[in-house]
């Protein structure tokens, strides 16, 4: 059930603030430079207690520019799902602040933002809801437009590999097995571009784009496989296809590279940077040195131990040169973007700064690079 019950009574308790609304707005608009920023906090602050307000478009304007790029940021991507409840009569403001007190979102003003902005305020369902920190404020809306019974949300984070989606997949599809899911992540007859030229037994790992998705809860591996792939292919297919063009070479190949810049570039404007990193060193004949494809090869994202690094595998790219047989993990848009169009840059090392912000010291030769590893206390 929506939330369309409480709209008579806010509508009448919102005339003061909206006539208060107005005299601001007027000083803004008649050049009172000076004055503001403590009339655009003024309006703000009514709007966090009135969210009725938000369906004036002058209003929403003006909130647009406070809450920036957070409609679209998750607050943890690596969140567990976790209950949520909506209570049959809640409002749009009060399901905003909820979430933001229960930790789900960042900030309940760009939750309620985008449900005025996309005319969601009144079509809110009542219901228990299974949701994560690692949906953007914009997805959650998407999820509240349908009762639960009604819909299953998929969420599959970026850098997964397919046995941690295959996971995923059992959790919110106790029917669908993980080995069913596996078994059915693979080529087969499907006639996608991306995966034009593979044999039909290989491994979907790497193709299955990591996004939030919403399915009907009789959804079966083979149309939640299939719905992933073709969010691959609309999202970064036309790239890829010119990309292997320009530069000679396969979409596959292009993945591989992907993916380990995906687990390599915390900072997403480093991705082309590290792409271009390891294209320097293929061209040359440098092994890659990659953690992540050692990482995979030991079955854990974790710290590789000096053990690790002499494991027996084709995926050791401490000892094999060249990349690895297949992709890794599910890379992102940025990751496959960058993987596509590599930095043109003379480094060939890079190393972490261990400084919070997930950034690389990048270098040109080995000793610059020895030299960054003791500057950022890398061993």
């Amino acid at each position: 059930m929506g939330i369309r019950g409480a709209r008579p009574a806010r509508q009448r308790s919102a005339a003061g603030p909206f006539i208060f609304v107005l005299l601001i707005v007027g000083l803004i608009v008649g050049g009172v430079v000076f004055g503001r920023p403590i009339a655009e906090d003024a309006i703000v602050a009514q709007v966090q207690e009135h969210d009725t307000l938000l369906k004036q478009e002058f209003i929403r304007g003006l909130v647009a520019d406070r809450v920036g790029v957070e409609p679209d940021t998750a607050k943890d991507p690596h969140a567990e799902s976790r209950s949520f409840v909506i209570a049959r009569g809640e409002t749009a403001g009060k399901i905003a602040q909820n979430l933001q007190d229960q930790g789900f979102i960042r900030s309940a003003l760009a939750f309620a933002f985008v449900l005025y902005d996309t005319g969601r305020e009144t079509s809110l369902q009542s219901g228990t809801y299974t949701i994560s920190p690692a949906f953007t404020p914009r997805e959650l809306a998407r999820v509240f437009e349908k009762a639960p019974s009604e819909q299953t949300v998929l969420r599959i984070i970026e850098g997964w590999r397919l046995s941690e989606t295959a996971a995923a997949v059992n959790k919110a599809f106790p029917t669908i097995t993980v080995e069913e899911f596996l078994k059915t992540a693979v080529v087969g007859q499907r006639q996608n571009t991306v995966l034009a030229g593979l044999p039909a037994d290989t491994s979907l790992e790497g193709f299955l784009f990591p996004d939030t998705y919403f399915f009907k809860p009789t959804a079966t591996a083979t149309q939640i496989v299939d719905a992933l792939l073709d969010q691959f292919e609309l999202r970064v297919g036309r790239t890829l296809r010119q990309a292997a063009v320009d530069r000679k070479t396969t979409i596959y190949d292009i993945v591989k590279l992907g993916s380990i810049v995906e687990r390599e570039a915390r900072d997403r404007q480093e991705s082309a940077t590290i792409a271009g990193v390891y294209t320097n060193r293929l061209e040359i004949g440098m092994k890659l040195d990659a953690d992540p494809t050692v990482q995979y090869a030991v079955g854990e994202w974790r710290e590789p131990t000096l053990q690790d690094l002499e494991v027996d595998s084709p995926y050791n790219t401490y000892k094999v040169a060249g990349l690895p047989p297949t992709p890794i993990c599910s890379p992102g848009q940025p990751a496959l973007e960058g993987a596509a169009k590599p930095a043109q840059v003379p480094y060939f090392y890079f190393v972490a700064k261990n400084d919070g912000t997930g950034d690389h010291a990048f270098a040109t030769t080995l000793e610059e690079h020895e030299a960054n590893r003791i500057k950022y206390g890398n061993k």
